[in-house]
């Protein structure tokens, strides 16, 4: 397995050690950005719309007691992408906020749940230690991304499996995960490339029309259900949402309009977007095809990603990696790729 840093100065692709890295950025006291995906055990196609509903709405719960923010994101058949920032830190909660974050989880009775409002109330208000071992217990699956991640896994196979009289997992292996930059250009990018799965893989021919992703979602429902999307690529701090959706729909047909990159948006659509006032110049090319799933990977600056690759080998950069060269370009970046050993 190779591993992939990408920034807006420069990509590595690195071939990895047989042993499993740590994940990027998964530690607490950062604050990170990250786009996950996972895939249905054996790639079948099980996720129909009526289960992709279910998710959508677990996802909310989840994200909301984790205190996770969700981005974006797109529900296919047989797997899911998201892009979310995780907090660095829990920080000080009082016991009303706790129980305010507790209720996105628990505050529905269900069949097999070892918590319940009921048992977390009374746990706080018995105060000393029992208190102090519930506050210790919920703030655990906070601010983090691997606990998100199996709660709403873990809790999404038990309802599927309860619903189809199943057993086992539901999930291929571990989630992947890569390490974006919060920054606009960053985040655009990587939304764009989750908002177009599903043109990419044929579904609907205008990413809008699809209702389980963050872009169709935000919408449908006139921008309300946004997520934070529009706050992080708005050009401008008093740009509208309305302005910001119609620049973001822009840079999605700019985007997905070159047929290289498996996404091919019908050219009777780019002309129309393009007559309405979008002008293609508002990103150029997606040349870099972010196929960047290899665990570890990280999307951002030059300096971002160099500070991360410093990060995880220690401090201390590869002694024999290669002077990187041009790949291309990715919006206001130029992209590089290099090799070396970890």
């Amino acid at each position: 397995m190779e591993e992939i840093w990408w920034g807006g100065g420069m990509m590595h692709l690195i071939p990895a050690k047989s042993r499993r890295l740590p994940r990027a950025g998964v530690g607490r006291g950062l604050g990170t950005v990250h786009h996950v995906m996972s895939r249905v055990c054996g790639q079948a196609f099980l996720l129909t719309d009526v289960e992709k509903e279910a998710f959508r709405g677990l996802l909310r719960r989840v994200a909301g007691f984790c205190g996770v923010e969700v981005i974006t994101f797109a529900l296919l058949n047989n797997h899911f992408h998201l892009l979310i920032e995780v907090p660095g830190k829990v920080g000080e909660l009082s016991d009303e906020a706790l129980l305010e974050r507790a209720r996105w989880l628990y505050g529905k009775e269900r069949k097999g749940q070892p918590l319940s409002m009921a048992r977390i109330e009374a746990a706080l208000r018995a105060g000393g230690g029992v208190r102090e071992a519930m506050r210790g217990l919920l703030m655990a699956r906070m601010a983090s991304l691997p606990m998100f991640m199996k709660i709403l896994k873990q809790r999404y196979s038990i309802l599927f499996n309860r619903k189809y009289d199943r057993v086992g997992t539901l999930w291929e292996g571990r989630f992947r995960s890569v390490l974006v930059e919060n920054s606009r250009v960053a985040v655009r990018a990587v939304a764009a490339y989750i908002d177009l799965n599903p043109v990419r893989a044929g579904i609907v021919d205008d990413p809008k029309d699809y209702r389980f992703s963050g872009y169709g979602e935000a919408v449908g429902s006139g921008n309300r259900k946004a997520y934070g999307l529009w706050g992080r690529i708005r050009e401008n701090r008093g740009d509208s949402a309305e302005m910001t959706a119609a620049l973001y729909r822009q840079y999605l047909y700019v985007s997905g309009s070159d047929p290289r990159k498996g996404c091919p948006l019908p050219p009777e659509k780019m002309a129309a977007v393009k007559q309405s006032g979008g002008e293609l110049g508002v990103a150029e090319l997606l040349r870099c095809r972010l196929r960047f799933m290899t665990q570890g990977a990280i999307i951002g600056s030059k300096a971002f990603v160099e500070e991360w690759t410093l990060k995880r080998r220690g401090g201390d950069l590869p002694k024999r990696a290669r002077r990187p060269a041009a790949t291309g370009r990715f919006g206001d970046a130029v992209l590089f790729a290099a090799s070396g050993r970890v």
